[in-house]
């Protein structure tokens, strides 16, 4: 008995299987109903559906067998899992590989066996859907189709079922949440219409009774508070600003206070009228009260050290000297020179440096009680620390003039960090809830990109932003995208430029290993160098260099969808971004997805619709729509007293060229009549097919004559045009009645009536002619 060889991606495998969390559960109806079909299908003795762990298969669905599971090495499933691909063992016992696997090399035991894997993943098999019969037998090329079939009917309720249980998971999470969601709305005058069920835990009060009319949310906000947060809402409902940002103070129900940071946006109709305001509201008590303690701390603070990681400075301005008391190789891996002729200030960021010196003037004219100052510091090997100083003077001199001060500093790198990473956080989220809410509003996703991309570029101090999408995310060559919104910082011209070239629909063929990478791999590309030519490629755009860039792949369910680029960042791109930018990747990956589903959807309406109101062989107006059309036109005559006239036409003598030339002839007739038909009209004027060989024409604000000379352009271009079958030529002529519609024509019977008599009319004449129904 030879065991099946265990699979390259094993570990990978089985994370995939037990994150299913199908193992050892309960049955299931439809697994059970897939198994049963498939052994009376194939009129064998059993079907199982397997899951191969790592020591067993485990059967989630077995028909005729007993057990629930049997070991991985007597598995002939594991063969199939392996190998990747369907297996068919007609007898068994004659096979090398299982003649003496005890399954087999018993009474009654398997001989026939077939098996498809199941692929929850490109190259991740979890297990089989097979059948099993005690007698040798062949499958055909039709019966392995079904069973394969079958199998994914088997791994689609299976994906179906994950997908269902992880969004309750999701929801559940949300609904616990610390973040409340709320939304006003605007007309007739601002009200709440929405409020999260998690609300109470964020306000202390229930969704019901925010949503009570008579209730006004400012009636729960502390008194201090309530003008202040009417003031910036109306500044939002006005259009003044587009967002609200506050913390103020809530009254619950049973009189506790409660800190609450609210941001709010403002929704806008297609004319740029606010028309609601969505608000998200957290629970902020314990961060405020810790910033209202720090606060007080501070105020009564004078210049003493405390037990935190504070330093002490004492500057002597006179000698320009500062003393510190710990060494500037500790702080700054400098040396002991910086203390002296101020040689410090040159280590400060140019950016905060005026703030600095600004607080430090204010401090010596008197203005300030003391001297306070966040600024960065540069390092020895050139990066910066964050410091927070506060000193005050101490000794003047007789002109009255500073000689010395004193005060205290500490490194506050990690907060400022970590307090940009969480702004960093929120800024996300909200850009999430930005695109999701345009592309909901406007349905256009290269805007949501115009929305994005600055704001992304912002986000990361990059100079570049691009974002494309996959012509074809099946596809294996994935080499051209279609570019929804590209940027470059402080260059509107060739903004501009690329603005008009995504209007007209901007595709660029992709190459280089690095593109490939996050295209064909789906793993996003830090690169802290600059990106040669034979990194990446954007054919035939001209892109700016790269002397740096972050690369990352869009998914839709694991699905490289696209790509966003951002290049030429001020400092090196870090991998941490990675994940604080993974709520906006999967965010624009699934609005890709979306647009694409709804493009093709309308692209389906859009045929439905052409295939409903055209006739099929000539594509001109059918029947039934020029009926409609027709109607129409004789309701505006007698509202508006618009002239209208209509013509009748009728193929010469076409039986004959049926009879003479073949039907597909006279299709090709009928078709060619109609384009040259199409050429003679006005803009304006409708075609219509009225069955077999006779059309009609609609012409649009013409009287008699005028509606004549237009059927005569018609009649003269027909009779001129050569109709070519088989390198032999069809002559081919018209007869056409015109009726202008009067005040006489109560229907639309009675006006076509008309159009149809002087067509009669036409033919009786001598054919290849018009003739007017006034003049019959």
């Amino acid at each position: 008995m030879t065991s099946a060889p265990i699979p390259k991606n094993e570990l990978q495998r089985l994370h995939l299987l037990h994150e299913l969390d199908i193992l050892d559960t309960e049955p299931e109806p439809v697994f059970d109903q897939i198994t049963a079909f498939a052994k009376d299908l194939f009129e064998v003795d059993t079907a199982i559906i397997t899951l191969v762990d790592a020591e067993r298969q485990w059967f989630k669905s077995a028909v005729g067998f007993d057990g629930q599971e049997t070991p991985r090495e007597v598995s002939m499933c594991a063969h199939v899992v392996a190998k990747g691909a369907t297996m068919v063992v007609n007898d068994a016992s004659q096979d090398p590989r299982f003649h003496d696997n005890p399954y087999i090399d018993c009474v009654d035991g398997v001989r026939f066996y077939a098996g498809v894997p199941l692929e929850m993943a490109p190259g991740l098999f979890i297990g089989t859907l097979c059948i099993i019969d005690s007698k040798p037998r062949e499958l055909t090329q039709q019966q392995q189709y079904w069973l394969e079939t079958l199998t994914d009917w088997v791994r689609d309720e299976l994906q179906a079922r994950y997908a269902i249980s992880n969004y309750e998971q999701e929801r559940h999470v949300l609904a616990q949440g610390p973040v409340a969601a709320v939304v006003w709305q605007v007309e007739p005058e601002a009200h709440l219409i929405y409020v999260a069920e998690n609300a109470e835990r964020v306000l202390g009060y229930q969704a019901d009774y925010l949503l009570d009319p008579a209730v006004r949310y400012e009636s729960i906000v502390h008194i201090a508070d309530q003008r202040e947060l009417l003031s910036r809402m109306q500044a939002v409902l006005d259009g003044k600003r587009e967002t609200l940002e506050m913390d103020y103070r809530v009254l619950t129900p049973t009189g506790q206070v409660r800190w609450v940071s609210h941001f709010a946006k403002a929704d806008h109709d297609r004319s740029g009228r606010v028309i609601r305001v969505r608000g998200y509201l957290h629970d902020s008590t314990k961060r405020k009260n810790l910033e209202l303690s720090l606060q007080h701390a501070n105020q009564s603070f004078e210049l003493a050290l405390s037990a935190g990681n504070l330093s002490t400075w004492d500057w002597d301005l006179t000698a320009q000297q500062v003393k510190v008391n710990h060494t500037w190789r500790e702080l700054l891996g400098r040396n002991k020179s910086y203390a002296r002729d101020n040689a410090w200030a040159k280590l400060i960021h140019p950016d905060d440096f005026q703030d600095a010196r600004q607080a430090l003037q204010s401090h010596l004219k008197g203005q300030t009680e003391r001297f306070e100052a966040r600024m960065r510091i540069q390092h020895a090997d050139g990066h910066y620390l964050w410091l927070h100083t506060m000193g005050k003077v101490i000794e003047r001199d007789e002109n009255n003039l500073v000689t010395r001060m004193v005060g205290i500093h500490h490194d506050i790198t990690e907060h400022v960090q970590n307090e940009q990473h969480r702004r960093q956080q929120e800024a996300v989220l909200s850009l999430v809830s930005t695109v999701q809410h345009e592309f909901l509003f406007v349905k256009n996703f290269s805007e949501v990109c115009d929305t994005a991309i600055p704001k992304l570029m912002a986000l990361t101090e990059s100079e570049f932003g691009l974002v494309g999408e996959l012509h074809d995310s099946n596809s294996r060559a994935r080499n051209m995208v279609w570019l929804h919104g590209v940027k470059t910082a402080n260059d509107e011209e060739k903004n501009a430029a690329f603005q008009r070239l995504i209007q007209q629909g901007l595709d660029v063929e992709v190459s280089g290993d690095v593109i490939q990478t996050v295209l064909i791999r789906g793993e996003p590309q830090l690169c802290p160098f600059p990106v040669q030519a034979h990194e990446a490629t954007f054919f035939p755009v001209e892109m700016p260099e790269f002397q740096n860039a972050l690369i990352m792949p869009l998914y839709f369910k694991r699905n490289v969808v696209g790509l966003l680029l951002l290049a030429n960042a001020n400092d090196s791109y870090q991998r941490e971004q990675l994940a604080l930018l993974e709520p906006i990747l999967n965010t624009l990956g699934t609005l890709m997805h979306i647009r694409r589903m709804d493009e093709e959807r309308k692209s389906a309406v859009d045929e439905l619709r052409k295939m409903a109101t055209t006739d099929e062989l000539t594509k001109v107006a059918n029947r039934r729509v020029f009926l409609e059309t027709a109607e129409q036109r004789l309701l505006e005559y007698q509202r508006y007293d618009t002239p209208v006239s209509v013509a009748i036409i009728d193929l010469d003598h076409f039986k004959k060229v049926n009879d003479t030339f073949g039907h597909a002839a006279g299709d090709h007739v009928l078709t060619q009549f109609c384009r040259i038909t199409e050429q003679q009209l006005r803009e304006g004027d409708l075609l219509g097919r009225q069955g077999g060989e006779e059309f009609g024409i609609l012409f649009l604000h013409a009287n008699s004559q005028q509606a004549m000379q237009g059927a005569e352009r018609v009649r003269a271009a027909i009779e001129a045009e050569d109709f070519i079958w088989e390198g032999k030529n069809i002559p081919v002529t018209v007869s056409i009645g015109v009726a202008t519609l009067q005040a006489t024509d109560n229907d639309l019977d009675r006006w076509l009536a008309r159009a149809d008599r002087a067509l009669y009319e036409a033919k009786a004449a001598g054919r290849n002619r018009c003739i007017a129904a006034d003049e019959v």
